[in-house]
């Protein structure tokens, strides 16, 4: 296995670990301020947080780049500023994976959190619990099953982003470059053999995500 190939796979291990710590700290945070809240904003909210899964993700690649690109409001203060520079980095990686992923484990999180009967979240109120102490205490254990799996899909996900990264974060082998942009480079430079080494690799990790997914949900498919 040639260097490439090593350095692709310890960014895409970075970014998707990075990406799924950020994702799952932001995801508790807007379930547990939104998914009680009976409003129009809730509405909005859920629909910019789902919005990711529903448009390509070289609109969204586009949309950072908009947001976030050194000629935009943001990037020019960033760069100005604190000198700061996101696209073309392995921070526009993480960006991207944030966005494409957070979907999943915001879903996940929220439908575990909505299979606990009312009639629990009632006793722990019964009993003299704030909402703090109900959602931590209580909820959360409940849901355990449900946050990792979101965990896991986000992981997958994050692994296997292609669109909005390559147009953020280039494609530039030991800095941005990730297992996906590899095999990328590898097919169109027609290299078979690091082609089918990357493959096998994707579908190594594929495969052991889905068996422990599958592990986490037996009893409920």
């Amino acid at each position: 296995m040639n260097s490439i190939i090593i350095d692709s796979a310890i960014t895409s291990i970075k970014v998707s670990v990075i990406s799924v710590i950020i994702t799952f700290i932001i995801a508790m945070i807007l379930v547990y301020f939104n998914s009680y809240k009976k409003s129009k904003k809730k509405n909005i909210i859920d629909t910019l947080i789902l919005l990711p899964m529903f448009i390509p993700p070289s609109a969204i690649g586009y949309i950072i780049l908009v947001i976030l690109g050194k000629n935009s409001f943001i990037g020019m203060i960033l760069d100005k500023y604190f000198n700061i520079s996101i696209i073309f980095t392995i921070k526009a990686s993480i960006i991207a994976s944030v966005i494409v992923t957070l979907p999943l484990m915001y879903q996940s999180i929220k439908t575990a959190i909505f299979s606990i009967e009312e009639d629990i979240i009632g006793a722990g109120k019964v009993d003299g619990a704030n909402d703090f102490h109900i959602f931590t205490k209580l909820i959360l254990p409940l849901c355990k099953r449900g946050i990792y799996s979101g965990i896991l899909l986000s992981f997958a996900r994050s692994l296997g982003e292609f669109g909005a990264t390559i147009l953020v974060a280039g494609n530039i082998p030991g800095k941005t470059q990730t297992l996906p942009m590899a095999m990328y480079n590898a097919i169109e430079g027609n290299q078979r053999e690091n082609t089918i080494i990357i493959l096998i690799l994707i579908l190594t990790i594929s495969i052991i995500n889905i068996i422990i997914y599958h592990n986490l949900n037996k009893d409920r498919i």
